[in-house]
């Protein structure tokens, strides 16, 4: 199983342009906010001080759990391709188990995950804090790593329900595509999330990584807009840029967050181990 996780890790990141390219979803959001967003952005919050600072950091959150679905997808592309060159077959003829064959490559592609997005969180707090002065503090490390592992473990799981389905190598670099173009609006960040209606806001909901981007705000947020902005427009701020999520009337905190997203990710291993099952059968 180890020996399958390290081989799969080593074709990711010796594909170069590959590595690049499964960063697309966040490398468009970053673009479409440095080229259109920000300055329309900032003019809305003149009466709010160090206004780009604040939307460099919401847009950081977003673009980091971004990445984590994006690599995930393109990491699980190595299943895709094996069983398409029936290399699989050759895998099966081991000591491992249906079982740890697949924990291999969801394992990987996690692991990929957590990475990409540790990667992409140093590249974006370097460039704006060279560019914009932001400054980001020592306290947010730790629990940032937290959410970036739970982030790639939910993005994993929902990303393998789809690959469990694409057998074509064709069909899934199409979709991939996709899913980087989508990245962007699963986790609010093309567009703020004060300004989707409330059918668009239900369906961000849905996605275990949007949970992920909503705490990286709140933690990347929380000292800066406690310290410049009144109280009256930090809560406007919270709702419009989708710092905290609610549920009714509960506001969730990043511990209501983490829960959610560990829910989320035990309900979708059930569900990928129920389709493992079914397409196994069929297949047989």
């Amino acid at each position: 199983m180890f020996a399958l996780m390290k081989r799969n890790i080593k074709i990711y990141f010796a594909n170069k342009p590959g590595v690049v390219m499964s960063c697309f979803g966040a490398l468009i959001s970053f673009v479409i906010y440095i080229g259109f967003l920000q300055q329309n952005l900032v003019d809305s919050w003149q009466n709010v001080s160090h206004a780009k600072q604040l939307l460099d950091l919401w847009m950081l959150g977003g673009i980091v759990s971004i990445a984590g679905i994006t690599t995930s997808f393109q990491a699980l592309g190595q299943m895709v391709k094996d069983r398409e060159s029936r290399a699989i077959d050759d895998i099966k003829l081991t000591n491992l188990t249906p079982i740890s064959e697949c924990m291999a490559y969801v394992a990987s592609a996690l692991i990929i995950s957590f990475l990409m997005q540790v990667i992409t969180f140093l590249v974006m707090a370097i460039y704006f804090s060279v560019v914009d002065k932001v400054n980001i503090q020592s306290t947010v490390y730790l629990p940032a790593l937290g959410f970036m592992l739970l982030g790639a473990i939910g993005a994993t799981l929902l990303n393998l329900v789809i690959v469990l389905f694409i057998n074509s190598s064709t069909t899934f670099s199409r979709l991939s595509a996709v899913i980087g173009a989508a990245a962007g609006f699963m986790v609010a960040t093309y567009m703020p999330y004060g300004t989707l209606s409330k059918t668009a806001q239900n369906i961000v909901k849905l996605f275990p990584s949007s949970y992920e981007a909503a705490s990286f705000r709140s933690l990347l947020l929380n000292k800066l807009s406690q310290e410049d902005v009144p109280d009256e427009m930090r809560q406007k701020l919270i709702e419009y840029l989708g710092i905290h999520f609610k549920f009714g009337s509960h506001q969730l905190t990043n511990g209501d967050n983490a829960l959610v997203i560990i829910a989320m990710s035990l309900l979708l291993t059930v569900i990928v181990i129920c389709l493992a099952v079914m397409l196994d059968r069929k297949k047989n």
